[in-house]
Order: C-alpha cells, then structure tokens, then sequence
C-alpha cells in the first residue's frame, strides 16, 4: 500500500558562541526546499511547524536525502554551516519520527575565526496511507467543491468518497478520484486559509447494503426499518435487483427540505442509468421518494459509507410485489 510521508521542520536550538541573531535555515530534499529566515538568539529553542514537502513510497522503508544550511545573515559575511545526510523513515510506524541534525557555524571576518555556533535542527517525517477520503460538510449540505483537472470544471464530491493524494501545491492538494461519477480522473481542492488538508483519514467503508422496496405498500426497508414512500403511477417500478449508486452531486430538488433533513440535497441513483433516484422529498417524478424527510438521515447515514466492490455502488435494492 502506498504511503505518504510528510517532512516537517519541527524544532531548532541555538547554543555554543553567538554568531548573531539574524539567521537563516534552508532545508532541502528530493527537490522540494524550504528556506526561512528568523530572528533566534543565542539559548533559544524555538519550536516550529513547517512543512518541507510530502513525498510517496511503497514497501518497508523509504530513504529521504536531505541538506541542511544555516547561515548567519551579515551585511557584509554571510557564514554557512551545513550537513547532508539520509533520513530512513519507517513507512509502518505512523507515530511522528523525529531526526535530529547538528550544524556548526563558525563566524569568521577575514582570516579570523572569531566563534562557533552550534545548532541542533529536528526534523519531523509522518507517515500516514495516502488514501483520503472527502469530509461530511454540514455549511455545504455533505459535499467538497473540487477541480477537475482535466476541463477545470468545478464539481461536487459527495462525502467519504475515496481519493488518493497526489501532490500539494502552495494553495491547492492534488490527488485522484479513485470512485463515483468522476472515478480515474485527477482533481484538487484548496487548502484551508492555515494551510490544512480539506481531505480527512481514518474513514471504515462499510459492506454492501441490502435495501427492498414494495411495490404494492410503497415501503422502502433498510437495516429491519420501514419507511413510507411515493412513486409515480406514470412510470412504475419492476421487480428485479438494482444497485443503489454512490451520490453523484448535489441535487436542487432537495433544497426545500434542508430545514427537515440536512442532507435532503443527497440522492442516491438506483441503477446505472437513467434518472430515477432514491431521495427524500413530498412527492415523485419518477423517483422513489421517502417522504418521511425527518428520518431521512438514518437512510444516509447507513448508505453513505457503504459499499459495493464495484467502484460505483453502496448497495443492492430489491424491488417486490
């Protein structure tokens, strides 16, 4: 499984002679590179939280070049200290692994030597699986406003679709859409205004539903749980078995009962074509409508993380006398 390691700069220390205040720390690796200047005096041990670059491996362990400069910024000598070093990162262990790099800078004018600082600077590897998954938004009825980068058309992703990341830019995270309507294609989303992922982890899908609806008593039954519903008599259903497909975007006709259910913008497709869907709502089109809209969000909660293995589906309905 692949893995995405994300290298932090966490931690500097500034001890031996004083060489300034007014440093510079640069930090490179597989050509990503973070320089940032900083007021440090001489005793300080400043914590920081700085991200140098997100890298991607497979296997047991991955192995992270990395240079370190210090550099006493002077008007007129700019002295350097440096280290080059491999960091093995651990792709199992998921707990912080911190890496702790010794450069010495000596302050010379002239020919003269006149100290030698020493700086201790930790660095930080995460480990974490690059799979993500998008979060259930309540300010945007359970839906992520994404890219696409293929036509840059802005979509909608429903939530905990699974997505697995790619890069992350200085504004915006890529990754690809690994299920759903717009499984396969490369997207991305922007970072919060800190920085921050939008993208969640830790999100357990669960096994297929197994959904039945009656024709003749117009329930729909999930989980051992009746719910009342409405069909259109112009365009009845047949008997057979149906998938119950991942939400595909968000649906307008479900606006007007936000104040019932939260998620009544959220429809299940029933089938792979065609536009007869499973929603909550007053009345059908065509649709298998639950107008028990304030329970709606028991049908969703048990849908929504569920699914088939076939990329496209949470479930299976059966449709009855």
């Amino acid at each position: 499984m692949t893995k995405l390691i994300r290298l932090r700069l966490s931690r500097i220390k500034y001890t031996g002679d004083s060489i300034g205040d007014d440093i510079r720390i640069e930090v490179e690796s597989l050509n990503k590179f973070v320089g940032l200047n900083m007021r440090l005096k001489r005793g300080s041990d400043r914590a920081l939280n700085v991200e140098i670059g997100q890298f991607f491996g497979d296997g047991v362990s991955f192995a992270l070049p990395v240079t370190i400069r210090i550099i006493e910024r002077y008007l007129v000598f700019n002295d350097v200290g440096s280290v080059q070093k491999t960091i093995k990162v651990n792709l199992s262990d998921p707990s912080p692994q911190r890496n702790i790099s010794t450069i010495e800078v000596r302050e010379r004018r002239g020919y003269l030597t006149r100290g030698k600082a020493v700086f201790a600077v930790t660095l930080e590897a995460e480990v974490s699986d690059a799979t993500r998954y998008v979060p259930d938004i309540d300010e945007s009825q359970g839906f992520l406003k994404i890219k696409l980068e293929d036509d840059k058309s802005i979509e909608s992703l429903p939530a905990y679709l699974k997505v697995t990341a790619e890069r992350r830019g200085a504004k915006r995270e890529y990754f690809r859409i690994l299920e759903g309507l717009y499984r396969d294609r490369s997207a991305s989303v922007s970072l919060k205004e800190d920085g921050v992922s939008r993208l969640i982890s830790g999100v357990t899908h669960e096994p297929a539903a197994r959904a039945k609806y009656s024709i003749s008593q117009k329930i729909f039954i999930l989980n051992r749980k009746k719910y009342i519903t409405v069909d259109y008599p112009g365009s009845p259903w047949k008997k057979g078995f149906y998938d119950i497909e991942i939400p595909d975007y968000p649906h307008e006709g479900g606006r007007s009962y936000l104040a019932k259910s939260k998620r009544a913008m959220t429809w299940f497709r029933i089938g792979h074509g065609g536009e007869r869907y499973l929603h909550a709502g007053g009345y059908s089109l065509g649709c298998m409508t639950v107008t028990e809209i304030t329970r709606w969000m028991e049908i969703y909660d048990a849908l929504i993380t569920a699914r088939k293995d076939d990329g496209m589906s949470v479930g299976v309905l059966e449709v009855v006398d």
